[in-house]
């Protein structure tokens, strides 16, 4: 066998690795990231059941603040972010006038009213307003790739500015983020745009990173991180514009000036409960709490100890929202 012979076969078969070893990674980054995704390759497949046996079983009764949650009207609104996206946002009025504004910011693969329907009462029970926003290509937003929070965070701080320009320069803001929503708002935390209305952070099961996440992901799947990560990290920065490590949380909070909140459950095994203590202990802010839910798994501390939950938030609500008394008459 000649030795252009032997090379030429080498080559041939080092282009067929490569390329199988590309359409993988292409598979891989759209199935995580379109919104639009096919049934996923083995990959997503071995995750999901990984995570399917750690998941709680679903209620047999639906939950009655849900069930008052689909009864409300909402106020809708639509903003365009940078990207030529328009993106929606729906109010939830307090029943009184007030200058309190929740804003809600949902997780990976959900909506604003699906991720917010349990906890929205509470809020409203409280006497503050609840703005839920639609991510990009999620819900009634456009888009066609998740931001995994790196362009989530930039569009809600034009969400911040857009309720200023429309609800007051003076109101009062709570940024509340559950999982992928999380880390957004954890990347909100030390943007110096971020206005001086938002009075405290609640940062409910989020991740270190994107990157940090997937490799936890892939390792619970039993699948070696090297080189799926790194081959779908180049198609997302082809094809999404940004790196997995861009949406770093942990640095984001290592530089955070406002009041913070994390929260996460004991069991959560899709986001480790590790990685909230790693960003508690990272979080460079004056004042900040910690609250572990026991028995509570990923994106489930609410509805597994409603009253510990609550309790943390009235906590920082006491103690950073001003109640403007009324004028006396």
């Amino acid at each position: 066998m000649s030795k252009s012979f032997k090379a030429s076969k080498l080559i041939g078969v080092t282009g067929a690795a490569l390329g199988a070893f590309g359409g993988v990674s292409y598979l891989t980054f759209r199935e995580v990231m379109h919104r639009n995704a096919k049934l996923p390759p083995v990959i997503s497949a071995l995750a999901m059941k990984a995570m399917d046996k750690d998941a709680p079983a679903a209620p047999a009764e639906p939950d009655e603040r849900a069930v008052w949650f689909e009864q409300q009207h909402f106020e809708e609104y639509t903003i365009e972010n940078d990207r030529g996206f328009k993106l929606k946002g729906y109010l939830l009025p307090a029943q009184k006038p007030s200058d309190v504004f929740v804003f809600g910011s949902h997780g990976y693969r959900n909506h604003a009213k699906g991720e917010f329907n349990y906890m929205a009462k509470f809020y409203h029970d409280k006497g503050y307003n609840v703005f839920l926003v639609d991510h990009q290509a999620a819900g009634e937003s456009e888009g066609t790739y998740i931001g995994f929070g790196y362009y989530e965070y930039k569009d809600c701080l034009k969400w911040l500015g857009f309720m200023l320009e429309t609800f007051g320069k003076d109101i009062q803001i709570i940024l509340h983020g559950v999982s992928m929503g999380s880390a957004t708002v954890m990347l909100m935390s030390s943007d110096p745009s971020l206005p001086e209305n938002v009075k405290f952070t609640v940062a409910d099961c989020g991740y270190t990173s994107a990157w940090n996440e997937f490799k936890s992901v892939l390792k619970g799947a039993h699948v070696p991180a090297f080189p799926l990560l790194e081959g779908a990290d180049f198609f997302n920065k082809k094809i999404g514009g940004y790196r997995f490590k861009d949406a770093d949380a942990l640095e984001s909070v290592a530089n955070a000036k406002l009041p913070m909140l994390f929260i996460h459950g004991s069991t959560d095994t899709f986001v480790p409960t590790y990685m909230a203590t790693q960003l508690y202990h990272a979080c460079s802010s004056e004042y900040k709490d910690l609250l572990i839910v026991e028995g509570a798994w990923h994106a489930e501390s609410y509805r597994k100890d409603s009253a510990a939950y609550e309790g943390k938030i009235c906590e920082f609500a006491d103690k950073f929202i001003k109640v403007k008394q009324e004028a006396k008459k």
